[in-house]
């Protein structure tokens, strides 16, 4: 009985030394997810972005449902909308209430919760206090189409890009003669969502929306290093499911040989994830929210960001007529 008592005392102890380390394990967990937030003392932005906007053959662009004819075609330049304006301010976005959240503060600059809410209204660009950027355009096709999301290739010059990518925009140094990257970092934490919504031409829904995330660089790191690391949401599953990430590898510049002030060597980045977005029956029109901003529960997003950041981004769909099968549906 003796023998008994101690094997019960000896499996409690074990018992309470396994709660403690998983408690442990859980505070480090926690740790790691918050700290990007914890130290925002100086809150990072990106001030300046430019971004593009196009389409394949097949599908047509236009800023308004009922744009006319002249005003539909395959690319939409947002650069000069963005320039000097986009303030983007770390948040999150949280899949459970498709909406974003940013942190609150406490009077020591120290982080009381992630619990602020947002609204495009107020937040976006254009809003009274900006967090991120919203911005609605729509695509329409005369036959019926399967839109993905186009790789990025390096055109045959060597010098441009096409396709989808983000990287630090080359800024030019009359000191150095040489450029550096404009977006100091902000490149690893940026996200971009997509929410498409089929509609009719008065612009009314005529389908449930579905929402994607595109991440890029996802495997570049400020500090250097590489691999991709998971960005955990503040309810403690994914920023969003798998079937609606796009995770792309880290794309670049490097410079010409000899250097010249307005050419610079891009290395852009592998798409990794399945890409279809949406489809379209014949005649058929989608509306494209675009929402862009600095992810706060990436590793990355953090004060070495600095401010005053200068992002360049390209957005590009491809129109494939031989898959589609009718509007993604929201799962």
């Amino acid at each position: 009985m003796g023998q008994a008592a101690g094997k019960k005392r000896i499996s409690f102890g074990r018992r309470v030394s396994w709660k403690v380390w998983l408690l442990m394990g859980m505070l480090t967990l926690l740790v790691a997810a918050t700290y990007t937030w914890f130290s925002l003392s100086q809150t990072p932005y990106v001030s300046d972005m430019d971004l593009f906007v196009g389409s394949a053959s097949g599908l047509e662009l236009a800023l308004s449902a009922d744009a006319a004819d002249e005003d539909w075609g395959q690319s939409l330049d947002f650069s000069q909308l963005l320039s000097g304006s986009a303030g983007l301010r770390p948040v999150t976005y949280l899949s459970a209430e498709d909406c974003f959240y940013a942190a609150s503060y406490g009077v020591d600059g120290r982080i009381a919760g992630i619990t602020t809410r947002l609204s495009d209204e107020e937040n976006a660009l254009g809003g009274q206090d900006m967090y991120y950027i919203k911005l609605t355009f729509y695509a329409r096709s005369a036959q019926p189409v399967a839109v993905t999301l186009s790789p990025a290739v390096v055109l045959a010059d060597g010098q441009s890009g096409s396709g989808t990518y983000v990287y630090g925009t080359p800024v030019w140094s009359e000191t150095t003669l040489s450029h550096t990257s404009g977006a100091q970092g902000a490149e690893y934490a940026v996200r971009i969502g997509l929410r498409i919504t089929p509609v009719d031409s008065d612009d009314t829904a005529s389908g449930a929306s579905t929402f994607f995330i595109y991440e890029p660089n996802c495997d570049g790191h400020l500090s250097g290093t590489a691999g991709y690391v998971e960005t955990l949401s503040i309810d403690g599953g994914s920023l969003i499911d798998a079937d609606h990430l796009i995770r792309q590898t880290t794309s670049s510049w490097s410079e010409s040989s000899p250097v010249q002030r307005t050419v610079v060597v891009p290395s852009l980045g592998e798409l990794l994830d399945e890409t279809t977005l949406f489809t379209l029956d014949a005649d058929g029109m989608a509306r494209i929210e675009l929402y862009i901003w600095l992810e706060g529960q990436d590793t990355d997003c953090t004060n070495q960001i600095g401010q005053a950041n200068n992002l360049t981004a390209a957005i590009q769909f491809a129109a494939d007529t031989e898959n589609q099968s009718g509007l993604v549906d929201v799962e």
